[in-house]
């Protein structure tokens, strides 16, 4: 039985949250690069660690101190010159970068680099100014999307000779309604198209579009919004299924109004409805007896749905709508119970996944015959100890790779996985918060990465040594002490 590689070990060690900061500290000077390169991730990594790893010579290790949300704004400040431009793309990014720094980003080279800046909404005014009249196309949409670039800017965007930079600039909400107004009556449908979604249109506009010729552009009226309930009233009367839906889509549509779409002719505007928020319980009762099962696998999605309709619903003659019930974490323990018990596997791998599953229905799981229904008990945190040791010996390498990633899974099952001769699981089994720290440091040799590499490579293991790995197995009960004094025998044997 292999035992625990130290470098593996140290992976696992540089990854934990809850590996203590001196030992991260060491870490980060190990040989490793890999090892490196997740320490530097680590949000617990020490401040002196961080600027040692700052200079490492491997671009993915600086590229990952960029990334730390614990790294300081004076290191932020030296990386953002970093030669390498996923490096100032990662600090252009940070939220802990200083303004300066950004401002300094906004002239980068790399284009990437600027295009970040141009999104960011803490962006000082003139860096912003600047990317607005980028030579790139592309940079200079991102900077017409930014909701904090100033007017008179988002007007010279919406001139642009780019039509994707111009239609950008329309739908910023930060554009002056005066240039909204204008281009109301523009020929061109994408130009009204843009208009009639923005948010700081003016009433009149939204009320003019809302009569556009155009569907889509009624549509957009429909789904704004700054649309007045008045005029969400005669768009829910429009001829047309898409405006209807959204109106039924948009965030301040009155319930009384989506009482009245739940009743719609058509199929797709009662299922929007039933995936819609602000809907009264009484109409979502209503859409789950409705002729489509399209409709009530939607009410089954709801997380508000009350209980007697999820327990209605769960015995649905749609598998489609018993799927969606299995899957919802509203749905109670008992039906959930039920549901364990379906023909449809698919119902089964919804149940086995699902948190608020019952430990008897999810222990019945773990032995079924779909190795999709056991991958998802593997993966699901309430799933009782015993089914998780159980899983552990499964035959599938992904259910045993759920298992070593499962936080409720047991120091005997671990101990398991991080023997597997698959390397994900043995990683996964070790990264496990729940796993032994104590016999991980002891595996890791932190301060000797070099003699334990080279250690490695040395001749392979005496039977005594074998004995001593299947000892230490039986004192954090891995394996049972009959399976221990089977190992000794067979190795005692072949003295």
């Amino acid at each position: 039985m292999a035992a625990i590689g130290k470098d593996e070990a140290r992976r696992a060690l540089a990854a934990r949250l809850d590996t203590d900061v001196s030992a991260l500290a060491q870490l980060a000077g190990d040989y490793d690069a890999e090892t490196r390169r997740r320490v530097a991730a680590n949000p617990h990594a020490p401040v002196a660690a961080l600027e040692d790893l700052a200079a490492d010579p491997e671009p993915n290790v600086r590229v990952n101190v960029a990334g730390n949300a614990s790294t300081p704004p004076s290191l932020l400040e030296r990386l953002a010159a970093d030669p390498v431009e996923q490096v100032r793309e990662r600090v252009a990014h940070h939220e802990a970068a200083p303004v300066h720094v950004l401002g300094m980003l906004a002239e980068d080279a790399d284009e990437g680099v600027r295009r970040v800046i141009a999104s960011r909404e803490d962006a000082p005014i003139q860096a912003l100014r600047l990317l607005a009249a980028d030579s790139e196309e592309w940079i200079r949409g991102f900077a017409a999307m930014n909701p904090v670039m100033p007017p008179d800017a988002l007007q010279a965007l919406a001139d642009d000779e780019e039509e994707d930079v111009s239609r950008a600039a329309l739908r910023n909400p930060g554009i002056p309604a005066s240039v909204l107004e204008a281009l109301a009556g523009e020929a061109n449908e994408n130009t009204r198209w843009d208009v009639a979604g923005n948010a700081n249109a003016p009433a009149g506009v939204l009320e003019a579009l809302a009569r556009d010729e155009v569907a889509p552009i009624r549509a957009h009226v429909a789904a704004n919004p700054a649309a007045s309930a008045e005029l969400l009233h005669a768009l829910a009367a429009d001829g047309e299924e898409a405006v209807r839906c959204s109106v039924v889509a948009n965030p301040a549509v009155p319930a009384e109004l989506l009482a009245a779409l739940a009743a719609d002719a058509s199929m797709d505007v009662r299922k929007r409805v039933a995936e819609a928020g602000g809907v009264r319980a009484q109409d979502v009762q209503a859409l789950s007896r409705d002729a489509s099962a399209v409709v009530r696998a939607s009410v089954a999605d709801r997380a508000d749905a009350d209980g007697d309709t999820l327990s209605s619903l769960s015995g649905d003659k749609a598998r489609s709508v018993r799927r969606h019930v299995a899957g919802n974490e509203s749905t109670s323990p008992c039906d959930l119970g039920r549901l364990a018990r379906d023909d449809d596997a698919y119902v089964r791998v919804r149940v086995a996944a699902n948190p608020s599953a019952g430990a008897d229905a999810l222990a019945v799981l773990a032995g079924d015959d779909d190795k999709g229904v056991r991958r998802a008990v593997a993966g699901n945190a309430a799933a009782p100890a015993a089914a998780l040791d159980a899983l552990a010996s499964d035959g599938d390498v992904y259910i045993r790779r759920g298992v070593a990633g499962n936080p409720g899974a047991s120091q005997r099952a671990l101990a398991l996985l991080a023997a597997d001769s698959d390397g994900d699981v043995r990683a996964a089994a070790l990264a496990n918060e729940s796993f032994d720290m104590t016999r991980l440091l002891d595996a890791a040799v932190i301060g000797d990465a070099a003699a334990g590499r080279a250690a490695e490579g040395s001749a392979a293991s005496s039977p005594a040594d074998e004995i001593r790995k299947f000892h230490e197995l039986f004192q954090i009960g891995a394996i049972t002490q009959q399976e221990f004094e089977e190992a000794k025998t067979r190795l005692l044997a072949s003295l």
